[in-house]
C-alpha cells in the first residue's frame, strides 16, 4: 500500500451496498492523521464518481485516528483531493511542566501552535485524544441505523470540538 497524505479521499463500508466517504486532512507527529468523515452515504458502484458530491456535504465525524484500517484493506483509497475548506480543526488543552509548576495552555492541532489556557479554557478544552478507526467506522454505521450509538462517539462529532480557528483567530485569516 503506498503511504497515506494529506488529502486522500476513502470509502468506509457501512454495509455491503453502500459505503461513507473520508478524507485525510492533517498529520499530527508521525503516524496519527485527522480524518474528516462526511454526512453521505454513497453506493458502492457509484463510489468514484460520487467523490466530488462528498466533499460538499457536511462533516459529520472529525477525529485524530490512526492508519490501522487503511494498512489492513478496509478503507480504500480513492483518489487524493485538496482538503476542503469546510474542515475546521480541533483545538486542545495541554499540560505543561514549566519550573517548578505545570500551566496549561490551548494549543491547535499540531501542537505547535500554543497560547497560556484562560482560567475556564482549563475546565473545559479536551486533552487530545488519538480514537481507533474502527470507533469512526461504528459511529458511521450507527448514524446510518446500523447498530445502536455508543454515547462515547459524541467526542466524535464534527460539531463537539472546539475548533483552532476560534481560539487562534489569526488562524482565519
Amino acid at each position: 500500500m503506498k503511504k497515506l497524505e494529506i488529502g486522500d479521499v476513502f470509502a468506509i463500508p457501512i454495509d455491503e451496498q453502500s459505503s461513507g466517504v473520508g478524507q485525510i486532512v492533517a498529520k499530527y507527529e508521525k503516524s496519527s492523521y485527522y480524518l474528516a468523515i462526511f454526512d453521505i452515504r454513497v453506493e458502492n458502484e457509484s463510489l468514484p464518481e460520487q467523490v466530488g458530491r462528498a466533499l460538499e456535504s457536511p462533516v459529520l465525524l472529525l477525529a485524530l485516528s490512526l492508519d490501522a484500517k487503511f494498512y489492513a484493506g478496509h478503507w480504500a483509497i480513492l483518489s487524493n483531493e485538496r482538503v476542503v475548506q469546510s474542515v475546521q480543526l480541533p483545538a486542545y488543552k495541554e499540560i505543561v511542566m514549566a519550573g517548578s509548576g505545570a500551566r496549561v495552555d490551548v494549543v491547535d492541532r499540531s501542537g505547535e501552535l500554543r497560547r497560556p489556557a484562560s482560567p475556564l479554557e482549563s475546565e473545559t478544552l479536551p486533552n487530545r485524544s488519538t480514537f481507533a478507526p474502527v470507533r469512526l467506522e461504528k459511529a458511521l454505521r450507527a448514524h446510518y441505523g446500523i447498530g445502536e450509538w455508543n454515547p462515547d462517539w459524541n467526542r466524535l462529532v464534527a460539531d463537539y470540538m472546539p475548533k483552532e480557528v476560534d481560539l487562534f483567530p489569526d488562524l482565519a485569516q
